[in-house]
């Protein structure tokens, strides 16, 4: 595997990871997730974006209940909140990282990814320009098998973008590419899930 040709000089402005899901409810799994991404990618700061009402999956609780979810976990410093996804109005990734891009013109923005998500992903509109408009980050999710794990790798997005792929050792340097740029982390996992928590909350209430 080759590294990508895209390297380029970056002056010492905010690389910012943006950190996008349903949090469903958000638990100590999605945290072990931005911890990684934060710790190994070099990131100044990752910004937990709450999706208003996300396209693939069923009607979910309401916006500012998940959103406390997130606050709940005690997000330690350099992780925030952001709402930009309510304030734009979009319900798509790809709709959102063109308005931030055009809002914040100096940041350098990271999208952080579950391995599902990159397997998921042709499903997504506009999934190819998401590609090769920022650097993405492919994190192991919880509990992930050894046999997600390939097909992961052996996924579209992953095969038709495997020349920009950045070994996980270099991770590091993610965000000082330009896209399309690609890594895949796999940290030590941690067993929590969204749909085992409902789980759990629903036999609770029975």
């Amino acid at each position: 595997m080759s590294n990508p040709t895209n390297f380029i000089a970056r002056n010492r402005a905010m690389t910012i990871g943006l950190f996008g899901g349903s949090f469903n409810p958000a638990h100590h799994g999605h945290l072990h997730v931005a911890n990684c991404g934060l710790q190994r990618l070099g990131l100044d700061k990752i910004w937990w974006m709450v999706s208003p009402q996300n396209p693939l999956k069923p009607t979910q609780p309401p916006y500012e209940e998940r959103v406390a979810s997130v606050r709940a976990l005690d997000l330690p410093p350099r992780m925030h909140i952001n709402h930009m996804e309510r304030e734009f109005g979009t319900n798509y990734t790809v709709q959102t990282l063109r308005r931030a891009r055009k809002k914040w013109p100096r940041h350098h923005f990271v999208y952080l990814m579950g391995a599902d998500n990159l397997r998921q992903l042709p499903r997504w509109q506009g999934w190819r320009e998401i590609m090769e408009t920022v650097p993405i980050a492919v994190i192991a999710r919880p509990g992930q098998k050894t046999s997600d794990t390939l097909k992961t790798r052996l996924s579209q997005a992953a095969r038709m973008y495997s020349y920009a792929r950045i070994p996980e050792q270099q991770a590091h340097t993610l965000g000082a590419y330009s896209a399309p740029a690609w890594t895949y982390l796999t940290p030590p996992l941690n067993p929590l899930s969204s749909s085992a928590i409902r789980n759990r909350a629903a036999i609770n209430q029975t």
